[in-house]
């Protein structure tokens, strides 16, 4: 055997250092690198983020000069210009600022007064623009300025004035924005330019400098095109490392398209990452020296015990245990601090202490063995008869086929004895599956040995003629050098008979023997595609009338009597082809295929049908009905779904008087389609309620007598999941008819009486029109929930009104009446909303303690035009002033309407001539009619 000393050609220390001198050097650069690279990004999106910060304080640089610079220009005194005798001296602004270009003085109406021009004037942008800038100037009264670029930029700004005598007129003036640029410059480091977004030229029309920004501009977009981008650039240039970046000017600072450019020199920050990277090179060649020597002094000690290991354990292979002992004993006996290689002399010395042990017990083992050897042999006495008892049929077969043994399980279900056994084959034993294939050829693959084990299901067939079903494990063994086939079988013939009528019981009814509803779908497809255009093809859906009433007053075993019966008698009622299935509770359809000739020689088979019979109910005989609706295929539907989904709708609509007969879909019927987009919206309401995503729109109700805004009408819309308002036209309805609009006038009375509270708190003297419907003041919960949300919200009930429709009061007398009272009491206003489209009754009016009523729009807003309707409001104005109510007109929209209503004595008038409804925050709470 070769010393270890001779094999070791390069030490383990010597390893170990190249190793980790290795490992620590590329970590060392890999970090470096790493931190470089990390250092650059980051200052590349810290540049980016920059250039962004940048542009928003050029525009806020530009806004600030702006409004400063149209301050300006309202201080200068317009009376010098204007009265009979003007000045001929230029106003002082114009030579006190040197970028003013130009100044003029307008009327209010355009025309121009007077005009003043600087030493060196510019182009003005035209006289077009002027007049269409003046007149956005005069109708909203705020100064307006925008930006343009000829040759250079400018600003034209245009300021409204009063004189002394009260005259508006419209000061104007150009200035050249170069100091803007400059200051920017100073202010940010940073250089920035105006390009003509329609212009091909690179060549700024105004810049911060004009000798560097130029050329930079023309070396950074040929080498980053960043013109055509929307991110900003960082490169490298001939005058060191940029970041740039072009944006659009606003629109609302410029009268053509202009494109912003801003340049940052970022050269210093990328100076100071490389100095940082070589500082980090020296320090991580340092540490590497120093890294290199620990490690060294670390690994010597326990490397000399490593080397003393290896040449002790070959001992652990000669048995020589007392000698491993001792060569270890120096480095054992007082280790010191424990390090790994100690804890591996330990280890290995347990070993030898185990291995020790186990070639002691390795005799023992070995007369134990002995012992075992008998037990086997009695456990293989054992196998035999729990072979021979089992409840499984076990075979063994020759490869040829020749039965070699077969247990006493399987002799019981062939009908043999232990002699019939001998010189029998396999294929007596198991008869050919359901494809015909024999036994023997189903086991090829274990005779021919390319598999040594597969799974069959074959009949079992007895002396007696039974037939028995098994499920077959076939496995390939040897026995006493001969290949054998091991086939074992569990019978299987109850459950099969259960699987099948599981099988029958999935397609149809376990009551009434008809097709289920999944079945009769997939049954109906197919014939509906095979006979679709040869035959008229009909779908029946029938209903067993009252069935509930017949399960509570007889019980349910009598109502699965009744289905029983009821199938029946659907099987004898259709004469042509048809199948027939009960798909709900006391619900059969059925597909009816008929003749064409047939059809119009006879008529339809179910024509004039009774759907009626008789049946015993505990002594009792009832008269059973069935309602029924007809579809036609490709008529009132193209597809299965489709038609039992019609059907079932037009069943669900039926009159009273349509019950007990055959019935046509009527053409008034919602489609299916129509019926989800309505549960859809539905869902949208919900969700919408839950999410709290309804807001309010308020319009403004003007008072006449006081000649200002008196209240509010609170107009709810819902706000989709994407943002945007939906109309109550799109919801409301279906919210109607599906029960919700409680919860969403609650929601909405909340979010109102939150406003009014906050009115209060503001001392706004306002009050808020609230509509309510009738699902909300039928409510018992009613005035109990508008108390505990007064309280909550701190609002005022003398400034609530509660608006209830016209007809829904008058439909539900009593209740309105009650809860007219219960709010009066609460001292909260109400007016009928609507008035004039129901039955408006005096009488009602007059015993409802309503405040106002409101005149619906449809009568206003045409009144100007229509005399007819111009003497119904009249008439109704004039009852309401005779039972002491006050009248409010909705829909007001032009002056003319206004001024009539304002003739015939209506108090109040609300419409889009007084305004749109809009959020709270854009109401004009200060608004005035003009008096014609």
């Amino acid at each position: 055997m070769t010393s270890p000393q001779k094999q070791v050609k390069l030490s383990l220390q010597t390893k170990l250092l190249f190793v980790i001198t290795l490992i620590t050097t590329l970590a060392l650069l890999g970090n470096s690198a790493l931190t470089y690279i990390s250092a650059v990004r980051v200052n590349e999106q810290a540049s980016a983020k920059r250039v962004g910060e940048l542009f928003g304080i050029f525009e806020k640089l530009v806004e600030r000069s702006t409004q400063s610079f149209e301050d300006i220009l309202t201080q200068v005194p317009v009376d010098a210009y204007s009265g009979d005798k003007p000045s001929s001296q230029p106003p002082a602004l114009l030579s006190l600022n040197p970028s003013i270009e130009s100044m003029a003085l307008h009327q209010f109406d355009g025309r121009r007064v007077r005009q003043w021009q600087a030493d060196s004037p510019t182009r003005a942008p035209g006289e077009t623009l002027d007049e269409r800038l003046i007149t956005i100037v005069s109708e909203q009264q705020q100064p307006l300025s925008r930006i343009f670029c000829i040759t250079s930029c400018y600003q034209i700004s245009f300021v409204p004035v009063i004189s002394s005598d009260g005259t508006l007129f419209i000061l104007s003036a150009v200035r050249n924005l170069q100091q803007i640029f400059v200051d920017f410059a100073v202010l940010t480091g940073a250089d920035v330019a105006f390009l003509k977004s329609d212009s091909s030229r690179l060549e700024p029309t105004i810049s911060s400098n004009a000798a560097s920004t130029s050329p930079l501009i023309r070396e950074i977009q040929s080498l980053t095109g960043f013109l055509s981008q929307d991110k900003t650039v960082y490169t490298r240039t001939s005058a060191g490392l940029y970041a740039a970046a072009r944006q659009p000017l606003p629109s609302r600072y410029t009268v053509t398209p202009i494109n912003t450019v801003i340049l940052s020199d970022d050269s210093d920050a990328q100076a100071q990452i490389q100095d940082s990277l070589k500082g980090g090179l020296i320090a991580s060649a340092i540490a590497l020296l120093i890294t290199i020597l620990l490690t060294y002094l670390a690994l010597r000690t326990a490397l000399k015990k490593l080397v003393n290991l290896s040449k002790a354990i070959p001992m652990l292979s000669e048995s020589n245990y007392d000698r491993l002992r001792d060569s270890l004993q120096r480095y054992t006996r007082k280790p010191g601090y424990l390090d790994e290689v100690d804890q591996l002399n330990f280890t290995v010395l347990e070993v030898a202490d185990a291995l020790e042990e186990m070639e002691t017990a390795v005799a023992e083992h070995r007369q134990q063995l002995v012992h075992k050897i008998a037990e086997h042999r009695e456990a293989q006495d054992f196998n035999d008869v729990l072979v021979n008892d089992s409840p499984l049929v076990i075979a063994a077969h020759t490869l040829q086929g020749d039965i070699k043994l077969l247990n006493n399980y399987g002799r019981e279900m062939a009908g043999w004895t232990r002699l019939d056994v001998d010189h029998r084959k396999i294929t007596d034993l198991i008869l050919p599956d359901l494809s015909g294939h024999s036994i023997t050829e189903n086991l090829t693959p274990l005779i021919s040995g390319k598999q040594t084990r597969l799974q069959t299901e074959q009949l079992i067939r007895s002396s007696s003629g039974t037939v028995s079903d098994l499920m077959w494990v076939h496995a390939r063994v040897q026995a006493n050098n001969e290949p054998l086939i091991l086939s074992v079988g569990l019978d299987i013939t109850e459950r099969r008979k259960t699987e099948s009528r599981l099988r029958w019981l999935s397609k149809h009814d376990n009551v009434t023997d008809l097709l289920n509803r999944e079945a009769f779908h997939e049954e109906a497809s197919l014939l509906i595609q095979q006979y679709s255009d040869s035959h008229l093809v009909d779908l029946m859906l029938l209903d067993i009338d009252k069935f509930a009433s017949i399960n509570d007053m007889y019980g349910f075993h009598s109502g699965d009597s009744i289905l029983r019966e009821a199938a029946r008698f659907v099987e004898r009622l259709i004469t042509c082809d048809t199948i027939i299935a009960r798909t709900g509770a006391n619900e059969f359809c059925a597909l009816l295929i008929i003749d064409k000739d047939d059809y119009e020689q006879n008529g339809h088979p179910l024509h004039n049908r009774p759907l009626h019979f008789y049946s015993v109910l505990d002594d009792d005989t009832v008269e059973i009905t069935l309602t029924g609706v007809l579809a036609t295929y490709a008529q009132d539907g193209y597809n299965i779904d489709e038609l039992v989904s019609n059907s079932a709708a037009a069943l669900r609509g039926l009159k009273p008087i349509e019950r007990g007969k055959i019935n046509r879909i009527s053409e008034s019927i919602d489609s299916r389609a129509l019926r989800q987009e309505k549960l859809q919206v539905h869902d949208s309401i919900v969700k919408a309620l839950s999410d709290e995503r309804f807001v309010l729109l308020y319009q403004p109700i003007y008072n006449l007598s006081k000649e200002r805004i008196s209240h509010c009408e609170c107009l709810v819309r819902m706000r989709s999941e994407d943002g945007h308002l939906v109309s109550p036209a799109a919801f409301m309805d279906i919210a109607k008819e599906n029960g919700l609009m409680a919860r969403l006038d609650l929601l909405v009375l909340r979010m109102a009486l939150e406003q009014l509270g906050a009115w209060h708190r503001q001392d706004v003297d306002l009050k808020l029109s609230v509509n309510i419907t009738a699902a909300t003041f039928e409510s018992d919960l009613f005035i109990k929930e508008l108390k505990s949300l007064l309280l909550e919200t701190g609002a005022r009930p003398s400034q609530l009104i509660f608006e209830i429709v016209e007809t829904e009061a008058i439909n539900n007398l009593e209740t309105a009446r009650e809860l007219c009272e219960r709010l009066a009491s609460l001292n909260v206003q109400i007016a009928f909303d609507d008035f004039g489209i129901g039955f408006t009754s005096f009488e009602y009016l007059r015993d409802l303690p309503v405040d106002y009523i409101k005149i619906d729009q449809s009568f206003i807003r045409y009144l100007y035009k229509r005399k007819s309707d111009q003497l119904l409001v009249k008439s109704m104005v004039d009852m309401a002033l005779a039972l002491g109510k006050k009248v409010i007109a909705e829909g007001v929209e032009d002056d003319g309407s206004a001024d009539l209503l304002r003739n015939m004595g209506v108090h109040y008038l609300q419409g889009y001539y007084i305004s749109r409804p809009r959020r709270v925050s854009e109401l004009d709470l200060n608004y005035t009619m003009t008096v014609q």
